[in-house]
């Protein structure tokens, strides 16, 4: 049923149990007509909140608000809000919107849901427990309303506490929310129903969410060789890649065009090289199954809930599963370059970080690049590169140990205290890795590290942007390389999106200062003319600070599931295992 229909449907509904309401019934989901009596339970529902009691089929411990209500419903003297004898022309529409949670790749169990209802049905029964059962139906229900908004405004899972040390990217502050909220609406229906997220990716994840879950479990075959191509054309067409439509799959070939470029689609989606060539790799994702496939769509909704940014007009979006920058203007993609991201962390490294916080000795390097949020607000030049210590005891010593020239070739100074060092009395071998008494700083030029501009925010992990002179793993599809900051594999492309926000400088002045061609050769005069005064007070050396009338958002976020903007579902490997650490979290949270 569409979304229109589904509101005409409600309206319906609500009319109906409206003209029944001086029988004191309302009709659930499932058509069936139930008796709320307007009897007095405060006492009963009071009783409820005895930790003590055990006769409840759901425990104390596994209502996540029980303290909170039981504060909340004391200040009103126990008075009901939603189990009552009249007014009832929302609860019908409450539990609908319950129910269907898993639109938003959330479990209904964990809003009571089916709890509920059954004790809803027997409160009609007038044994003699009416009471107890619309106390347990009042207190789960408002347990269930309070999660649910909390859940679609901030998540299910709080990632500042699941990845306490990567995680900073800008959020609304749960803490400062007035958490009863939801029970102070007019309509509490038409609240929880507006709290649906309002992201244009959000939605076209629903959508997918929708069309995996319609896909057949059973009989998902496990394809073995390239040579099985009628149940690779099939697992081609149900995913979407064929039209079966206009094509009929039972006669092609696998040097049919049409077969090739539906394998090269495939591909694509998938984060893979689109040469419609089936190796190990292709078959690999071609027996993913409905499941996983669902299961990175939610965890990826999930995380969409973290944060809106997308109410910016204008920002860059970094996804380091996909290895891309996305320049995002007026909720259009404009602009997509490729990036390469830190490296994943080593298999030992969570035995390691906890033998050294134990004895503060050797701690392991890490080098995957955080989620964070900060705001460009100015390009540097012809950058000097300051060596981070890890990358000193990584990389110089091993270079420096195989060739003694390796410093001043790539035109590095050194320092010691301040004061610089002649090349010719450093030797790094009298040291122990982690006591090197030296710093170590690259000049501008050929080779250097972080190329001709780099782009900064303030962040606490120092982490930015920049171009590079190794070329090579842009070529592949795997670039998780970096020591942990974004090589952009085009730089000038970005740097002409962000002078948009500069009144001064042009791509043609950045170009000729950094000593690339431009194709108009009169700029070279005109620049030289007007250098001196673009760099006052903005330069050192070679070095120029290029700054920003308005600084732009940039965002480096986690997603392995995301609708294009031809409407393909994309999905990518878990790179740094965090959707299986957010998966365990999420879908435990749901049980409860």
């Amino acid at each position: 049923m569409s979304s229109k229909y589904q509101i005409f449907y409600l309206i319906g509904l609500i009319f109906i149990i409206s003209s029944c309401k001086q029988d004191n019934k309302i009709t659930l989901t499932n058509g069936t007509k139930y008796n709320i009596p307007s009897i007095d339970y405060s006492a009963d529902l009071q009783m409820r909140f005895n930790k003590q009691d055990t006769s409840y089929s759901i425990s104390p411990s596994d209502i996540e608000y029980f303290d909170t209500l039981k504060y909340f419903y004391k200040e009103r003297k126990f008075e009901p809000i939603f189990i009552k004898g009249s007014d009832n022309t929302s609860l019908d529409s409450i539990l609908n919107l319950l129910a269907n949670s898993g639109e938003h790749g959330i479990q209904p169990q964990r809003y009571h849901v089916e709890q509920i209802k059954s004790d809803i049905a027997k409160i009609s029964a007038n044994n003699g427990e009416q009471k107890k059962y619309m106390a347990n139906s009042e207190l789960l229900l408002a347990d269930a309303v309070l999660k649910y908004a909390y859940n679609l405004r901030y998540g299910v899972v709080n990632p500042y506490k699941l990845f306490p040390e990567s995680y900073v990217i800008p959020a609304v502050d749960s803490a400062k929310r007035d958490i009863f909220k939801p029970f102070y609406q007019e309509n509490v229906f038409d609240y929880l129903r507006g709290l649906q997220p309002k992201n244009p990716q959000y939605k076209k994840l629903q959508g997918a969410l929708k069309h995996f879950s319609s896909l057949p479990i059973a009989g998902w075959e496990q394809i073995e060789s390239p040579s099985q191509i009628d149940l690779i054309t099939r697992r081609l067409a149900v995913l979407g890649f064929i039209d079966t439509t206009k094509i009929n799959i039972d006669e092609l070939s696998r040097k049919d065009s049409v077969f090739i470029k539906a394998v090269a689609d495939f591909q694509k989606a998938n984060g893979l090289t689109g040469d419609g060539t089936i190796g190990k790799p292709t078959l690999e994702k071609l027996n993913v199954t409905p499941d996983e496939y669902i299961q990175k769509i939610e965890l990826s909704m999930e995380r969409l809930r973290w944060s809106n940014y997308s109410d910016s007009t204008r920002y860059i979006l970094v996804n380091i599963p996909e290895f891309y920058l996305h320049v995002i203007d007026n909720g259009r993609d404009r602009l997509d370059i490729k990036v390469c991201t830190g490296k994943k962390r080593p298999a030992n490294y969570s035995e390691r970080i906890k033998n050294y916080l134990k004895n503060k000795r050797s701690r392991p390097d890490d080098w995957q690049t955080p989620q964070l949020g900060g705001e460009i607000s100015h390009l540097v030049l012809n950058p000097t590169w300051t060596v981070p210590p890890s990358i000193v005891k990584e990389e110089i010593l091993r270079e420096t140990a195989k060739d003694s020239n390796y410093l001043a070739k790539r035109n590095f100074k050194v320092f010691r205290n301040g004061k610089r060092v002649d090349l010719t009395k450093v030797d790094l071998k009298k040291y122990s890795p982690n006591k090197i008494p030296f710093s170590f700083v690259q000049d501008p030029g050929a080779g250097n590290a972080l190329g001709k501009i780099k782009f900064m925010f303030l962040n606490k992990f120092g982490v930015y942007l920049h171009d590079t002179p190794t070329r090579g793993p842009f070529s592949r599809s795997y670039r998780a390389v970096s020591h942990g900051c974004i090589r952009v594999e085009k730089p000038f492309q970005l740097a002409e999106f962000l002078l948009a926000n500069n009144s001064n400088w042009t791509l043609d002045d950045i170009k000729i200062e950094t000593g690339n061609a431009v194709a108009d050769k009169t700029k070279v005069a005109e620049y030289k003319l007007r250098r001196g005064e673009l760099r006052k007070n903005s330069s050192y050396g070679k070095t120029t600070v290029v700054k920003f009338d308005h600084d732009i958002p940039v965002i480096i976020d986690y997603y392995t599931a995301w609708v294009d903007e031809n409407g393909i579902v994309n999905f990518r490997n878990d790179v740094y295992d965090k959707d299986k650490i957010l998966a365990k979290y999420l879908f435990e949270q749901e049980a409860k």
